[in-house]
């Protein structure tokens, strides 16, 4: 994979960032130097790292930016953001106005060790991806490209003629992988050909739009059909049926563009557009309710051990259904008033259902299946994953014990718990390796019950 690669000093003055970097994701082609720089200080924390530099100075040790040969001249294919850094420190290139104030003082001696740049010379730019997408495509030590950026470059791939089995191959992906990519940012690419405000154009335009929840909606069973949309993969084309345009851009202002909290990638189909005009003329602006608007099903709460009932009051006092009386067995009862997810009404449909005492390994499996969907709502909900990563229970749990995730320290201290105390069980018997119980079963139940009662 590296063979005709060098290792060679440069003058930073003759090395150039690049406009075709997979971090930059935007629809204007950025073609000065200026662009590309103000793009890095907008959107990739360019200030920080410079800042970084002036206050340790320079990292001998820090990775060799890779480039290419063009002309007399040499293109920043990997390391753009720690080149633009040294330009501006050098006084190479100027800030943008906005942030001219901003650059620090540093030594003349550092500024001539940042004037030669211990770079590798790769023979091309294509010879360079391989080692690009191992770093950044999820799979590399590095930060990974945004939920955007990741699929741009897929599709720029594509769009330049090259195969999917050569896509497939340099990303480390199957061909079904690069096609759903590639579908996934045709469909951003037609969000921004519909009709909207600048303001609204403006939120699409954002490099890190959280575009994610509308694309895993459509994912959901059934919703591509209610929306007349339609996946060619032989031809790589989304394909719309007359008036889908309109159902589109109700999801996209729904999800994207004014999102509202606790409407997110998991909702139910009517949920997002039950306040959408079907004669084709858009959301019925008119239709209003009395009070606040109430989302999800109106259902009973409450809960107890197996085979217990649910009964009392909701929050501050409000009515309930009263007393319901829950099947022997059952893992839960309650039905979700604040998570509008179709995915998280059916698992706790079938927790209400199961009998866990004559079922645990199903159970089992139905409560990792129930904490794991409604963490990863959380995380959706309180946008703590806009690039798009897949998590399981594990990796959840992690993420929002993490300073990402804003949730009251109560709330961490029950999933710390429950994860210390529970997680083994849950995967062990979810998949196969343990012979699951009734008694152990009800334990992980009882320790996260309170939490999902209070989020559902």
């Amino acid at each position: 994979m590296y063979a005709g690669f060098k290792l060679v000093d440069l003058q930073l003055d003759d090395i150039d960032l690049d406009d075709k970097n997979p971090r930059i994701v935007s629809q204007a082609p950025l073609t000065t130097q200026a662009a590309i720089l103000a793009y890095l200080y907008e959107n990739e924390e360019l200030e920080a790292f410079i800042k970084r530099i002036a206050s340790e100075g320079h990292n001998i040790g820090a990775e060799r930016p890779y480039v290419i040969k063009k002309g007399s001249r040499y293109i920043a294919i990997e390391g753009n953001t720690r080149i633009a850094a040294y330009k501006v420190l050098t006084g190479l290139i100027k800030p943008p106005k906005d942030y001219a104030d901003s650059v620090p003082h540093v030594s003349e001696a550092l500024k001539n060790v940042l004037q030669t740049v211990a770079c590798t010379l790769a023979p091309d730019r294509d010879s360079l991806m391989p080692v690009m997408a191992g770093a950044h495509f999820g799979r590399g030590d590095k930060s990974q490209w945004g939920y955007l950026g990741s699929r741009q470059v897929i599709y720029n791939e594509w769009k330049s003629d090259k195969s999917l089995a050569k896509i497939a191959k340099v990303f480390r992906l199957t061909q079904g992988e690069v096609k759903d990519l590639i579908l996934e940012y045709q469909l951003y690419l037609k969000a921004l050909s519909l009709n909207w405000t600048p303001k609204e154009k403006d939120v699409l335009l954002r490099a890190k739009v959280a575009f994610n929840p509308p694309v895993r909606f459509l994912q959901t069973s059934g919703h591509k059909t209610k929306m007349g949309i339609t996946y060619d993969s032989a031809n790589l084309k989304v394909v719309f049926a007359p008036r889908a345009d309109k159902k589109f851009k109700h999801l996209i202002k729904k999800l994207v563009i004014n999102p509202e909290r606790g409407l997110g990638a998991t909702a139910s189909y009517d949920s997002v557009f039950s306040d959408y005009d079907e004669s084709g003329f858009g959301s019925k602006a008119s239709l209003k309710r009395g009070g606040d608007k109430k989302t999800g099903s109106t259902g009973s709460a409450g809960g107890g051990s197996f085979g217990g009932s649910s009964s009392g009051r909701g929050k501050g006092g409000e009515a309930t259904s009263g007393t319901a009386t829950l099947k022997p067995g059952s893992l839960f009862g309650y039905q979700p008033k604040k998570m509008n997810s179709g995915l998280i009404t059916q698992l706790l449909k079938e927790a209400k259902d199961i009998n866990s005492n004559k079922f645990p390994a199903a159970a089992t499996f139905l409560l990792r299946n129930i904490v794991e969907s409604i963490l990863k709502h959380i995380i959706d909900d309180l946008g703590g994953n806009q690039v798009g990563k897949s998590h399981d229970l594990e990796s959840a749990l992690n993420y929002i014990a993490s300073n990402a995730i804003t949730l009251p320290s109560g709330d961490k201290k029950i999933l710390a718990e429950f994860k210390k105390d529970h997680l083994a069980y849950l995967n062990l018997g979810a998949h196969g390796n343990v012979i699951p119980n009734d008694t152990r079963l009800a334990s992980a139940r009882d320790s996260i019950d309170q939490f999902v009662k209070k989020y559902v």
